[in-house]
């Protein structure tokens, strides 16, 4: 897994654990909150419901205890059910009709014992008609009360009935009766309009969440069969509650859809930002090797990183140190054996003209007068032994020069190098700096070193016009300080291919090349603790960055 998928998930893990926790708890809270509340207010209700339908039945029994106590003392009561005449007959059919319109009951019905109506408000033609279903239902009920749908001439009344009974001439009567008591009714007992009251008659099933107040006897007059008990019910409206807890969970996904996009970012962000020098640095750190040790790691940040990339770049001195100590006892080492190669192949250059001369000597012994003929004979010998003995001499040279690490003035080296190019199609430009710090070179070996480099640009050209500009100037990295060399051309440029192969031994595109320029440089730049770089892109020229200690070394 990648350092970069770590952090993501580090980052994920801190954001969304703690506000899952925090979900977690304030939903439970909410939710315990809610359900206490709710049944608070739900019992609340209740009771006061309870409290209102106690309230109506006491009322109305009081007025129905009241008009029996009135009928039993009323004589014309007495002498309607004796049937002494017609009048107090008729006022008796009539009485309840009056009567419930004085007192407001939608319901209101007198019967004797047997259950026969003698005066019935609601319906008048119901006189003499057999029903008991109403007082029974009434006096088996524990709360003394029954939900009635009574019979009228246009369509059933639904009334709350209470009763009373009083007794005439040794006779038991009933008198029961109450007010309207439709659905507007019933839910005016609920005041809570989250918590609305319903009446629920017949086989209707009880749903969920239903609250049963109380169960009262249910008759319906027009029915001549028994009817399963009313209930008085509250269906608690859990629709704000709901649509809180919705609203609150939707937040709460919201929240964590959120965090967690912005934790992905962040964490992209710090991965690229963390992970990118650390890649640039690890690609420069596989770039190194004991040829190639002019890697520079230090950027000046002053974070870990930076502190990193100092030690890196410390090291990388360390070993361009210990490589140029290495190689100077390899050219110790080898002294001997260049010193033998030295001698033997001078003893090769030497012998054709140690038999020349041999060959004159003995002319002049033998044959004077021939000794010019002979000379002119033998004298390409002579010069083309002498033409080698100088290239080799020169090519020992090359391969291995004294090298010096004493201060030396680095502008008069840059002007030399610019005014031995060769004039033709290439326009040469200076850029130094009217002073410069003294390098830790071999003033050779830096000429050497920049007179390759120019060579190299003016080749780039290929013959075209163009432009090699040679600068300098100072660079400080805090760590070390440098004089910067820099070698510009506006040739054809580098493929990333021919740029991994320019410092290789003997790689050259030059039909008449060696190879040995670039690798060269790198290798003396190494034994001065300096280093070398290129930038180029096909068709945009080359830059070469040649960086050399100041001295005295920082």
């Amino acid at each position: 897994m990648t350092f970069r998928a770590r952090l993501t998930l580090a980052l994920l893990a801190l954001a969304v654990v703690p506000l899952l926790i925090l979900g977690y708890g304030v939903r439970r809270e909410m939710r315990a909150r809610l359900d206490a509340d709710a049944v608070r207010r739900l019992d609340a209700v209740t009771a006061a419901v309870d409290a209102r339908l106690a309230e109506r039945l006491a009322t109305d029994r009081s007025r129905l205890e009241g008009l029996a106590s009135g009928l039993a003392a009323d004589n014309r009561f007495r002498a309607a059910i004796a049937e002494e005449t017609s009048d107090e007959r008729r006022w008796l059919i009539d009485w309840a009709s009056a009567t419930a319109r004085l007192t407001g009951f939608a319901v209101l019905q007198v019967q004797d014992s047997a259950g026969r109506i003698l005066s019935s408000g609601q319906f008048r033609n119901d006189f003499d008609r057999v029903a008991p279903a109403v007082p029974r239902a009434v006096a088996s009920a524990t709360a003394r009360a029954a939900i009635v749908d009574a019979r009228t001439p246009a369509r059933p009344v639904r009334a709350l009935v209470a009763g009373a009974s009083f007794t005439v001439r040794g006779l038991p009567f009933t008198i029961t009766g109450g007010s309207r008591f439709d659905s507007a009714d019933v839910a005016a007992l609920s005041l809570d309009a989250t918590h609305p009251a319903a009446l629920v008659t017949g086989a209707e099933p009880a749903r969920d969440g239903e609250i049963t107040i109380v169960t009262l006897p249910y008759v319906d007059d027009a029915v001549a069969i028994d009817q399963r008990p009313a209930r008085l019910i509250l269906r608690p409206d859990d629709g704000p509650t709901r649509a809180l807890k919705a609203g609150v969970t939707r937040w709460l996904l919201i929240t964590l859809g959120g965090t967690l996009l912005v934790a992905v970012l962040v964490a992209a962000l710090l991965g690229r930002l963390v992970s990118a020098p650390l890649s640039a640095l690890s690609a420069r750190t596989a770039r190194l090797d004991l040829d190639r040790l002019d890697q520079r790691f230090s950027t000046g940040r002053d974070d870990e990183l930076g502190a990193l990339e100092r030690t890196l770049d410390a090291l990388a001195g360390r070993l361009r140190t210990s490589v140029a100590r290495l190689r100077e006892a390899e050219r110790a080492a080898a002294t001997g054996d260049l010193a033998r190669q030295v001698n033997h192949d001078i003893k090769n250059g030497l012998a054709p003209i140690r038999n020349v001369l041999r060959h004159l000597a003995q002319t002049a012994e033998r044959d004077p007068d021939a000794l010019a003929a002979i000379f002119a004979e033998r004298r390409g010998t002579l010069e083309s032994s002498v033409e080698y003995l100088d290239a080799l001499a020169r090519n020992y040279a090359k391969l291995s020069p004294a090298l010096s690490h004493g201060p030396t003035d680095p502008r008069p080296i840059v002007q030399d190098v610019a005014r031995a190019v060769a004039k033709g199609t290439a326009t040469v430009e200076v850029l130094v700096p009217e002073t410069l710090p003294p390098v830790r070179a071999d003033a050779v070996v830096l000429h050497r070193i920049l007179d390759n480099l120019v060579s190299n640009a003016v080749d780039a050209l290929e013959g075209n016009p163009g432009r090699v500009t040679i600068g300098a100037a100072v660079a400080d990295t805090g760590a070390e300080r440098y004089v910067r060399f820099t070698v510009a051309d506006t040739g054809r440029g580098m493929t990333r291919e021919e740029l991994a192969l320019a410092f290789n031994d003997f790689h050259t595109t030059k039909p008449a090349g060696t190879g040995l320029g670039l690798s060269v440089v790198r290798r003396l730049l190494a034994d001065l603790g300096g280093s070398v770089r290129a930038d180029t892109a096909p068709g945009e020229g080359t830059t070469f960055t040649v960086d050399i200690p100041t001295f005295p070394a920082r």
